[in-house]
Formats: structure tokens, sequence, C-alpha cells
């Protein structure tokens, strides 16, 4: 598997089994997430609603990758509500991520 693979991957872990270790793991200390509305989150928060779940991730596509950038989309499916369609863009430095940019929209 890539790195955007890997990464999802990891992402979907924490959110359908609570199981924030593998995600942790690949988040840098200095981890920054972005929303769609530019409202930005660190790791410890980006962990807290990970692990707590409430919707799942699938249907991976990755548009590029390589060492350092990952970019693509996937869908976001929540318990209640219409699924999104979200795009990703993610940059990594030493191995870990240090960005993640998220783009919503209904399908």
């Amino acid at each position: 598997m890539g790195l955007a693979t890997n990464s999802l991957d990891n992402f979907k872990k924490a959110i359908d089994d609570g199981n924030t270790a593998p995600l942790a793991d690949m988040l840098a200390d200095n981890f920054i997430f972005e929303n769609t509305e530019c409202e930005q989150e660190d790791k410890a928060s980006v962990l807290a609603w990970a692990g707590a779940g409430g919707f799942t991730v699938g249907d991976w596509v990755v548009y590029h990758e390589d060492e350092s950038t990952i970019c693509g989309t996937h869908s976001m499916t929540p318990k209640e509500g219409p699924a999104l369609s979200i795009m990703y863009f993610a940059k990594f430095e030493a191995k870990k991520c240090v960005f993640w940019k998220v783009h919503s929209h209904l399908p």
C-alpha cells in the first residue's frame, strides 16, 4: 500500500474501531488539521474526535501521492444526515503528517 492508502486506513481504524494508536503514530506532534471552514485543530483534538467515531469514511481515490504530499477524495458518512464527498490534501515531513486539509460537499 502507498502513503495515501495507509494514511486513510489509519483514520478509518480510529473512526470505526476507536483504535487511535496508528493515527497518533502517523501524526507529527505539531500536526494541524484544517476543515472546510478553515478552522484548525491540533493533534490531540483530531485524535479525540476520530476516536469518538459517529461517522465512517471510505471510497478512497488518490489523485497524487509522493513522499511528502497526498491528494484525493473519499466519502464521509455520518450516522445521521447525508453522506459527503471529501477532497483531502496532506503534507508529510520526516514520514510524519504535519498538515491535513479537507473540503467537503454534498455529492
